[in-house]
């Protein structure tokens, strides 16, 4: 039996690769000519990419494994993307500061479940996310299961808490108010005896709790069918804003713009997560858990523009990519989409 660990590895620039054309002029340029390794030791970098491959929160929440091969498949689908006009005509000159990989934490447990290992992987990747957005890039972590979630978080938490001088207790009115957006059909507030990729966002609440902060979450594209009673009777007592996946296809755009700008006017900072099971399975079929239903990707894409123009962006990630189940490599295309979306608005925000 291998040794179980959980260990981070430096970015695999093998893994940015694409066409070439010796024919266009510089302008055409694509992802993987501008990404440089992630360093840690240097402010500029504007966005950071960092790799979760876990598997194990989605062992534990009885899910079908594979999630923890997605991160290089990701990054590599991404790489061969075009880098937009507007974004070389913004930052002419300076686009290889524009990308960088910070390489991933790798979570080794055997196919098995491994006591501690997920809450290791989940600190370890952490604190990586904290030293990406200490240095002022905008993180974007890539699953791996949706533990990552509580990852994604800690690793905010941790960069922007200023504590006492006896390092106990964090100054409330200093701290500011993080905002969490989830595209997700599940809840993901189980309640369990051990962390899993369906309980991060009731760990988040719990954590929050602890240090007398608020809790704002807002859930879209949550499916009635995918949720337990239990899991909106919590919903409600932690008060959770929910967009369900019937709203969205059924509701006029300007009524849901309007819903998820208010969640954001109440906030200072927002995480924001995408659960590829948010859309219906002939879209997305490589996941852990396929919709039947779910959300229009143009829905989601339009959502996450308005979300990321806000400018309050300090940390995202995209979850649950199975590529054990994937169909032409097409979960992981609207995956490195919805990446190129996030990556742009941010990009022609700051």
């Amino acid at each position: 039996m291998p040794a179980i660990m959980v260990q981070h590895t430096k970015a695999d620039m093998s893994l940015w690769t694409g066409r070439v054309e010796p024919f266009e002029t510089q302008r055409a340029r694509y992802w993987y000519q501008l990404a440089q390794p992630y360093d840690f030791d240097k402010a500029g970098q504007r966005v950071g990419l960092v790799g979760f491959a876990c598997d194990q929160g989605v062992r534990r929440n009885q899910g079908r494994i594979g999630a923890r091969a997605a991160p290089p498949l990701l990054k590599s689908t991404f790489a061969s993307l075009p880098v937009i006009k507007e974004i070389q005509d913004s930052f002419e000159g300076k686009l290889t500061t524009l990308m960088a990989d910070a390489g991933d934490i790798e979570c080794e447990d055997n196919d098995e479940f491994a006591e501690q290992i997920l809450e290791e992987a989940q600190q370890r990747y952490a604190d990586v996310i904290t030293s990406v957005i200490k240095q002022g890039s905008l993180a974007i972590g890539l699953g791996g299961g949706h533990a990552i979630a509580y990852g994604s978080f800690l690793g905010l938490w941790q960069a922007l808490q200023i504590k006492h001088n006896n390092q106990d207790q964090i100054k409330a009115q200093a701290m500011p108010t993080i905002g969490i957006i989830n595209f997700d059909a599940h809840l993901d507030i189980r309640a369990s005896d051990v962390a899993t990729s369906g309980t991060p966002f009731r760990q988040i609440a719990e954590h929050l709790q602890a240090f007398n902060q608020p809790f704002h979450y807002c859930c879209i594209g949550v499916s009635r069918l995918s949720n337990t009673a239990a899991l909106f009777d919590r919903a409600d007592d932690l008060g959770v804003q929910i967009i369900s996946d019937e709203d969205c296809n059924h509701k006029k755009w300007k009524k849901l713009a309007s819903q998820i700008t208010h969640f954001i006017e109440q906030v200072d900072i927002i995480y924001l997560t995408i659960d590829m099971d948010c859309m219906p399975a002939s879209v997305v079929p490589g996941v852990s858990a396929p919709a039947a239903y779910g959300i229009n990707l143009g829905f989601v894409e339009r959502a996450v523009k308005l979300i990321m123009d806000s400018g309050k962006v300090k940390i995202a990630d995209i979850a649950e990519i199975n590529p054990t189940y994937d169909i032409d490599n097409r979960s992981c295309k609207v995956a490195a989409r919805l990446l190129s979306t996030i990556v742009e608005r941010y990009l022609l925000t700051i």
